[in-house]
């Protein structure tokens, strides 16, 4: 049986005269530095499109990675998924939200009615029933799930930014550009994520809530600019999914059309839609695009464009749809760095309060009144609302490093809890591993794969092979063991997880 000294059987295919031990791939493009043109490389990412696949972070570009999650059913298609998506540039990030990771895998097709899109899902966002048109946030087959919750890891602090190009990796660790057309498929696909930032990065957005109102923006290196003005103030707020994993004043989504902010409090007792209403928030957008959805106008929505002459605001196509600095490249999730305080009557800036559920009239002065008296408070305004500022942090590699070490931690604790009560086996030092076969002599090779890299292969008796852990970073592995006959048929396979606990002084939860 699988135990710190024993495994249960192990199998695979290979024809090689000893047991052979593979080195780690550092899978590093060496092609690629971490610094070119106006932006860096500040982490990226790495998604195994199969079962149990590993989802990985590397803070070196490639040289090593660190395990946050893993894939609980792969991505086997592709779906035509929200208009906004046709703004990004093909094989690339098309939105990031805490409830899930978009990226536009088609070119343009006049037979579609919006790109094809792959989704990266949480583990509350996953599940079979998908939306219709894929535009929101159940993808069934064509979305890959994860076992990372909403608002955690690469949804908040390690998401990529809108406009990240992305890449398939060879098996030598080669970069390939994600081809138009890509057909995920399932069946160990390698995603790369490279999430580069601009060297002049965004700061601050100040928008003045009123018609004309200005938008500007702040970058690194002091640079300001006014990019656009409001031609909709926002009124109220809406139910936007998602919000109950965001946090007040926290963005919630951010891709090519729309930045939703979240007014709703962090609350993940129930699902959303479940029990009480949780969720609240509202959207930036740009006039065009919103023009083209079921929001036309919503009093939920702030709405961004130009003015003509006559102050009135004037339609026109793409111009700020997928543009940096607001659509594309710069701003995203940020974890809980990023921020959206509100300034009430033209006066100072400050946090923002949770607001549920739809209030049309919420960011107005009789629904500000109406707020106030609810939360037991004698305040009043004459005007409302009147402007907005986001804050973005920029972050540092070094400081993505620590969220990186702090991430992988995190999730090495909640595997290591599952295999303290039983899911998971643990072992430590040498494993043995052999065949249990009722009849071994039918046996010719013996292969160990783990995490879908072979570490060992035999083709003699006796078949047994240690694995050795005590090189490895302690935390849970996919190993899979293989018995073929002379012709190379599988006879047995054994797939499972196991925990490697090798230091005594790894993290353990509370009642774990």
């Amino acid at each position: 049986m699988l135990s710190r000294k024993n495994l249960l059987t192990a199998f695979t295919l290979g024809i090689f005269s000893n047991t052979l031990f593979a080195q780690e791939p550092t899978t590093k493009d060496t092609d690629k530095e971490t610094s070119e043109g106006d932006s860096f490389e500040l982490h990226r990412l790495r998604i195994v499109n199969r079962r149990l696949g590993t989802i990985q972070v590397s803070t070196d570009a490639g040289a090593t990675w660190s395990l946050v999650g893993r894939v609980t059913q792969p991505c086997t298609g592709a779906s035509e998924g929200y208009i906004a998506a046709e703004y990004a540039p093909v094989g690339s990030v098309a939105a990031v939200a805490i409830h899930g990771l978009r990226i536009r895998i088609s070119g343009e097709d006049p037979q579609l009615h919006a790109p094809l899109v792959m989704g990266i899902s949480p583990t509350e966002f996953s599940g079979d029933k998908a939306n219709f048109g894929y535009g929101g946030h159940r993808a069934g087959s064509v979305g890959m799930q994860t076992d990372i919750p909403a608002g955690t890891s690469i949804f908040r602090e390690l998401a990529p930014l809108p406009g990240n190009r992305v890449y398939t990796e060879s098996r030598g660790g080669r970069l390939i550009p994600l081809p138009e057309g890509f057909k995920p498929r399932g069946q160990g696909e390698t995603l790369i994520i490279p999430v580069r930032v601009p060297l002049k990065r965004l700061r601050e957005v100040l928008i003045e809530n009123k018609l004309g109102g200005k938008v500007s923006v702040a970058l690194a290196g002091g640079e300001s600019r006014v990019v656009t003005h409001v031609v909709k103030p926002v009124a109220g707020i809406g139910r936007f999914d998602g919000t109950s994993y965001t946090g007040v004043g926290r963005i919630n989504t951010a891709h090519t059309g729309v930045i939703t902010v979240s007014t709703a409090p962090i609350d993940t007792r129930q699902p959303e839609g479940e029990g009480k209403e949780r969720r609240g928030g509202f959207q930036i957008s740009p006039l065009w695009h919103n023009g083209r959805t079921n929001e036309h106008d919503a009093p939920m929505m702030l709405l961004l464009g130009a003015l003509g002459d006559d102050g009135k605001p004037v339609k026109r196509r793409r111009e700020l749809e997928g543009t940096a600095p607001l659509f594309l490249g710069h701003l995203g999730l940020f974890g809980e760095g990023a921020t959206v305080d509100w300034q009430i009557d033209d006066g100072e800036w400050e946090a923002m309060p949770p607001i549920l559920g739809v209030r049309l009239d919420a960011f107005t002065a009789d629904g500000l009144s109406e707020i106030w008296k609810a939360a037991g408070k004698s305040r009043t305004c004459s005007k409302g609302v009147t402007g907005f500022r986001i804050r973005l942090p920029e972050p540092s590699v070094e400081e993505l490093r620590k969220v990186v070490e702090a991430t992988q931690d995190r999730y090495r604790q909640v595997r290591l809890a599952e295999a303290r009560v039983h899911k998971v086996a643990i072992v430590s030092g040498q494993v043995t591993i052999n065949s249990t076969m009722t009849d071994p002599t039918r046996v010719s090779f013996l292969r160990l794969s783990v995490d879908g890299n072979i570490k060992a292969l035999k083709n003699f008796a006796p078949f047994v092979i240690t694995w050795d852990t005590t090189h490895l970073v302690d935390g849970e592995y996919f190993i899979e063991i293989e018995a073929l006959d002379s012709s190379g048929a599988v006879l047995a396979s054994t797939p499972r997880r196991v925990f490697v606990l090798n230091r005594k002084n790894v993290p353990v939860p509370a009642g774990g």
